[in-house]
């Protein structure tokens, strides 16, 4: 059983990641019935599930902030949309506890990677780089932009299916 100096320090942790958000308040309903875990893209492909994290959370577990599991989600609100319960907003819940990581300086090489991924994306319109793009999923890319009439797709594959600019 916890101490009452535990308790109070569980509950602080808890106090944080709400700090700046009252809509994660909203979390403590949590039935922990499983229908977002069920309907998780990033769970089927990972070991992300929402339903440990929410609960290490509750019982103030802040081992959760060094764990690669908050990175894991894809923020697509799904989970959001079946959860049975009204107002608990994962993605919101997730950016928190990242947030809280990123300030207590966790996961630097984790969120490094996504950085990466991010500039490249915004360099070169693809997380990929160029040369990782197989010639085969170029020409898909290409039947695909040619049926939905876009002109532009992104840089990285520009030249390899004959957009000029």
């Amino acid at each position: 059983m916890a101490t009452k100096n535990e308790s109070k320090n569980n509950w602080d942790f808890f106090n944080r990641i709400i700090t700046d958000v009252d809509e994660n308040w909203n979390i403590i309903q949590c039935i922990s019935c499983g229908k977002c875990v069920g309907d998780c893209p990033a769970s089927k492909i990972s070991d992300f599930n929402i339903r440990k994290i929410v609960e290490k959370v509750l019982i103030g577990d802040e081992s959760i902030l060094k764990e690669e599991d908050i990175w894991y989600c894809f923020l697509c609100n799904k989970c959001s949309k079946i959860c049975p319960k009204e107002g608990i907003n994962i993605p919101l819940f997730i950016l928190s506890l990242r947030n809280e990581a990123f300030k207590k300086g966790y996961n630097i090489p984790q969120l490094k990677k996504y950085v990466k991924m991010c500039k490249r994306f915004l360099e070169n319109g693809t997380v990929m780089k160029e040369s990782d793009l197989p010639s085969e999923r170029i020409e898909e890319i290409k039947k695909i932009c040619e049926f939905a009439r876009i002109k532009y797709l992104h840089k990285a594959s520009k030249k390899n299916i004959g957009i000029e600019e």
